[in-house]
């Protein structure tokens, strides 16, 4: 089997902590805007919920979403370092 490359999953690392960062910067504006600004009730499955447990809901969210695709980059970075170590760094150029 020809040696592979891992460029692929190398920027898709790099993509993944984008998201996590992009992610959390919209989600926490939005949700501070509704936190500050507050406005009508939203209907969430048949129940008004204040704007402002929306704003705070969605600051939550966006950090959960955070460290998942932060978690998911360096998973991803970890087992390419795996592959490199078992393969003594014959598939591995940075």
């Amino acid at each position: 089997m020809a040696s592979q490359g891992y460029g692929f999953l190398k920027k898709s690392a790099t993509v993944f902590k984008v998201l996590a960062w992009v992610s959390l910067i919209l989600q926490v504006v939005v949700g501070l805007v509704l936190l500050i600004g507050g406005g009508q009730a939203v209907p969430i499955g048949g129940v008004d919920v204040p704007a402002r447990a929306v704003g705070l809901l969605n600051c939550v969210a966006g950090a959960i979403y955070f460290f998942l695709w932060l978690f998911l980059s360096h998973i991803v970075r970890l087992l390419l370092d795996i592959h490199c170590g078992l393969n003594k760094g014959s598939s591995c150029a940075s």
